[in-house]
């Protein structure tokens, strides 16, 4: 099954039993996740995944204790805002627009992907790229995106 019907089939699936899914999916529109998993060629499912671990609200700015910041459902951390206003994307925009902050994350995650040269430490690294930080937020991933497969195979 190609990947465009494989999205597809997914959020039908999401839009149909919201209520059911025993994962956290926040307030992000389901067709902003399925846009930046096709953008940016990462598996809706795992973008899913790292939404129910991160578990930011719309609007949100936690303080770390390290000074920076992380915004909106995704925790996106303020240290990748100089990067990100070359793209034209502020604080703002990251911190209080779901679709923005979800295509953030895609952009981010892939980009640790593509930087850590191997899937699964690229995953881990989208949380820290501190390897017992990473290892701990792969096992994490690993956890969410296995509840969330067995549930969609069991409503196929």
């Amino acid at each position: 099954m190609s990947l465009k019907k494989q999205l597809i089939s997914l959020l039908y699936l999401l839009q149909k039993n919201k209520a059911m899914l025993p994962l956290f999916i926040s307030d992000v529109p389901l067709h902003c996740i399925n846009e930046a998993a096709i953008e940016y060629h990462v598996p809706a499912k795992l973008i899913i995944s790292i939404l129910n671990i991160e578990r930011g609200k719309i609007g949100q700015a936690i303080l770390n204790s390290n000074g920076t910041y992380d915004l909106g459902p995704f925790q996106v951390n303020s240290r990748w805002l100089p990067e990100l206003r070359r793209y034209g994307y502020t604080p703002e925009a990251i911190q209080y627009n779901a679709c923005i902050n979800v295509r953030v994350a895609a952009w981010i995650l892939a980009k640790s992907i593509v930087s850590q040269k191997n899937f699964l430490p690229g995953v881990g690294a989208y949380h820290s790229h501190t390897l017992k930080h990473n290892l701990s937020y792969l096992e994490k991933v690993k956890v969410n995106f296995t509840k969330l497969d067995v549930f969609l195979k069991n409503e196929t």
